[in-house]
């Protein structure tokens, strides 16, 4: 997750028909354009349950900020199906369909908490552990990120006997790794078990850098050395089960335009390792045509950070098609066919990109800002010494998705139908795309329809079932994450440390989504099994 922004030493808000936007004035604000006119329009779906506000606090040990969910379907009692939520530093909880805390799953290498700290999951005090084994600093420590699961996971037990269990996989972003648990409710001391092979290694030693021919870094194209402690770290995470039951995980890399293509193993008793297999990489360097349509310009997205590439986060894989959508959060949505007769490195052209954002491809001024950039979508006046203005050409943006674009899920009907739901950082919305399409951005899937949810903002991640799943949700589930849950009364700070905004995760019904959302749309329950994805 990165969001927008419109800074600088002289930048103010102007409200407008179309939203925010920068102007040049006296004080300085982080702002993202959104386009007011068009989200006042749009449905407002209520949720159904909610689970408790998690209050974060800046730099504080392990201080709780959900992220990422996944939804677990009960074998047999769908009224005992689970939520599993990310909360990155304070780890993962688990929640039941009413949003109560069923859980806590604290990142094995974590930092010391005081009873004087800010409020974290789990014990407090508690001493702490090591930092993550290749810190060099030994300030690093795990910090999860996206959550996916997976089911029917072939597993040897204590007793020597193979079984079947589902998975729920995480990144561990602060030491770049897997973290793997078994679900099994029945199980004392449950529902989660760390099953992660003990030999399991870094997801990314090394970094493949592609430098912006805007912004000079002085680095050149190319595999270089990785070193934990710069993060740029195991980040999304979409899980496939293909069909001849093989079982994969797809890893963004923060701060790169890399997506890996990991194999899931057992790797002993109770144990499951990853390998990896092959890798993608998605060119940051766009040839547009030029707005007179009589030539071509080179751009590319404006860099923050300038040694940092657009990055991926959200991911999800059709599970019987075989495709991989990945969403580039400053880029837009990419479709990737999967195939096991890919080269070791596959380098995705650019007409895999389905639908970009609204903000591609228009020109833009980086301004300087000490180590950083302020990316800029008018020009300021006066312009600042250092200031790098990119031409574009703002015709070829989407009409769709506002930067950031965030999660992705599948929701599965019959006949290989249904669609494919995804979030709009950038202003607050969901988006509702045909699963079908062709594999330009002419023959794309289709978008169908855009809807709010109410207390839902700032977006990461969200996960869909159409499977009843118990009473409040009979005919599916939709679970967000909301960074804009409600403060607590006192936002003084902690133990010396600034309050810093406040999360929690929404439960929705989808059929409450389908039958809100012009034009409507399918509500099916038995079509398809998500423990069971290749069942005709």
């Amino acid at each position: 997750m990165r969001r927008s922004r419109c800074m600088g030493s002289a930048s103010t808000a102007e409200e407008s028909m179309f939203g925010k936007r920068c102007v040049l004035g006296s004080a300085s604000l982080a702002l993202v354009l959104v386009p007011l006119a068009s989200n006042a329009e749009l449905p407002v779906i209520p949720p159904r349950a909610e689970t408790p506000v998690l209050h974060r606090y800046d730099d504080a040990p392990r201080t709780p900020d959900s992220d990422d969910p996944a939804i677990w379907v009960h074998p047999s009692r769908p009224e005992r199906g689970l939520v599993i939520g990310v909360l990155k530093e304070a780890g993962l909880q688990v929640y039941d369909l009413n949003g109560r805390v069923v859980q806590t799953v604290l990142p094995p290498n974590r930092p010391a908490l005081s009873a004087q700290d800010p409020i974290a999951p789990g014990p407090q005090p508690e001493a702490g552990t090591s930092a993550c084994p290749e810190s060099e600093d030994g300030e690093t420590f795990g910090r999860f990120n996206n959550v996916d699961i997976q089911y029917g996971f072939p597993l040897r037990g204590t007793d020597g006997r193979v079984r079947k269990v589902d998975l729920a996989v995480v990144t561990d972003r602060g030491c770049d790794r897997l973290r793997i648990y078994a679900i099994e409710p029945g199980r004392a001391g449950g529902p989660l078990f760390d099953v992660t092979a003990r030999t399991a290694a870094r997801v990314f030693p090394e970094r493949y850098v592609q430098p912006s021919p805007f912004q000079p870094t002085g680095e050149v194209v190319g595999l270089q050395p990785n070193p934990l402690d710069d993060q740029s770290t195991a980040y999304g995470l979409g899980l496939y089960r293909d069909p001849s039951d093989r079982f994969h995980a797809f890893v963004t890399q923060r701060s790169r335009s890399v997506v890996a293509w990991l194999e899931l193993y057992e790797a002993g008793t109770e144990q499951v390792g990853y390998r990896k297999v092959r890798e993608f990489r998605f060119n940051p360097r766009f040839s547009l045509p030029t707005p007179d349509g009589h030539g071509q310009l080179l751009w590319s997205p404006c860099r923050e950070e300038p040694a940092e590439d657009p990055q991926l986060e959200g991911l999800v894989v059709d599970q019987q098609e075989g495709i991989l959508y990945a969403a580039q959060e400053v880029v837009g949505l990419w479709k990737v066919p999967l195939t096991v007769s890919l080269p070791r490195v596959v380098d995705v052209p650019p007409s895999r990109l389905i639908d970009p954002v609204k903000s591609f491809g228009a020109p833009y001024w980086a301004v300087p800002d000490e180590d950083e950039y302020s990316c800029e979508l008018e020009a300021p006046a006066p312009l600042p010494e250092g200031t790098i203005a990119v031409p574009g050409n703002p015709s070829v943006g989407g009409k769709h998705l506002e930067a950031d674009v965030e999660g992705l899920a599948l929701y599965y009907t019959e006949d290989k139908e249904g669609y494919l739901l995804v979030s709009s950082q950038g202003d607050d919305t969901l988006h509702i795309y045909d699963r079908e399409g062709g594999w330009t951005r002419e023959r794309g899937n289709r978008h169908l329809g855009s809807f709010r949810v109410e207390g839902v903002g700032e977006t990461d991640g969200h996960d869909v079932v159409n499977v009843p799943m118990g009473a409040n949700f009979p005919r599916g589930l939709v679970v967000l994450q909301t960074g804009k849950a409600s403060p607590p009364a006192n936002t003084d700070p902690v133990n010396g440390y600034e309050y810093d905004g406040s999360t929690q995760f929404k439960l929705v019904r989808w059929d409450d989504i389908a039958e809100a959302v012009p034009p409507g749309f399918k509500v099916e329950t038995k079509e398809y099994d998500p423990r069971d994805p290749h069942d005709d």
